[in-house]
């Protein structure tokens, strides 16, 4: 059945960085009715991250040319029409960009669009404004490992991560994201994994997740090497490698300090993913 652009779901994959949402994506790609591309960050890049100035900009030709970029790099200058227009109006901007999207995938055949940028995650409310269908993957992770993660990764890539992060800008990160995280639980169209679920019971977790986005499961999901690489730019060295191998790290103990250690599980005490997991039961 030929499937027209405007006929796909749009699902977005979000979550604090390092948390697994490039694992996740890989996996979920690899099913035959699912197409995805490397991140846009047309969000992002575009629109203020705080909510209040969120409604106060002028979409120029800046913003153009932030996803005139994109739009190069994955060899589709032919989508260059599609770009929103200049426009006062945040919500006919959103608009703009999820038709824009819709119009990425060049086959006729997949039913579901994922677009993966963690931090669009600040975005939900607009997109949701723009698409009430729309739906979203939450992917959280312990605090620990996600502030090791980071941590080490904005070390060795600090222009991609906004300069060299301290461990308390890593720390408070997960925490603002694990917050918003929580103003959706039990929200119609969202839908949380844990990293810990994709270690352990991936397969279940998986399962569960294509009946939320109306797919069919494949245990050949979970061997998904072979698209990593196609959803990742050459520059982007911190995401994963093409390994299908998903594994526990042991980052925080290996590069934290005794005392960075406490200092770090202290910080993060008032906040933890059994308090998230608790609020999800029932879901």
């Amino acid at each position: 059945m030929k499937i027209f652009p405007s006929d796909r779901h749009r699902i977005f994959i979000v979550g604090c960085a390092r948390s697994g949402t490039t694992l996740l994506q890989s996996i979920l790609a690899s099913n035959n009715a699912i197409v995805s591309f490397p991140e846009t960050h047309f969000f992002r890049g575009t629109i203020p991250k705080y909510s209040l100035l969120q409604w106060f900009k002028f979409y120029s030709k800046k913003d153009q040319e932030f996803i005139r970029n994109f739009l190069k790099k994955i060899q589709r200058e032919d989508l260059y029409d599609a770009i929103p227009r200049q426009t006062l109006k945040t919500a006919r901007w959103v608009g703009g960009i999820l038709d824009l999207i819709d119009l990425i995938p060049e086959d006729n055949q997949t039913t579901v669009w994922i677009e993966k940028t963690p931090m669009h995650l600040y975005f939900i409310p607009l997109i949701q404004h723009a698409d009430p269908d729309a739906k979203f993957i939450h992917v959280v992770r312990e605090g620990k490992d996600v502030v090791a993660s980071l941590f080490q990764a904005s070390q060795q890539f600090p222009d991609s991560f906004g300069g060299k992060q301290t461990i308390q800008d890593c720390i408070k990160r997960w925490k603002r994201d694990i917050k918003i995280h929580k103003r959706y639980i039990k929200q119609p169209n969202h839908f949380y994994i844990t990293y810990n679920e994709l270690l352990h019971n991936a397969a279940n977790a998986i399962s569960s997740l294509c009946d939320f986005i109306h797919v069919e499961f494949s245990e050949d999901m979970l061997s998904f090497s072979k698209n990593t690489k196609a959803l990742k730019f050459e520059e982007e060295q911190w995401k994963p490698d093409s390994s299908d191998e998903i594994r526990a790290t042991n980052k925080f103990d290996l590069i934290f300090s005794e005392d960075q250690k406490e200092y770090i599980l202290t910080q993060l005490a008032s906040l933890t993913l059994d308090d998230l997991s608790s609020s999800l039961k029932g879901l």
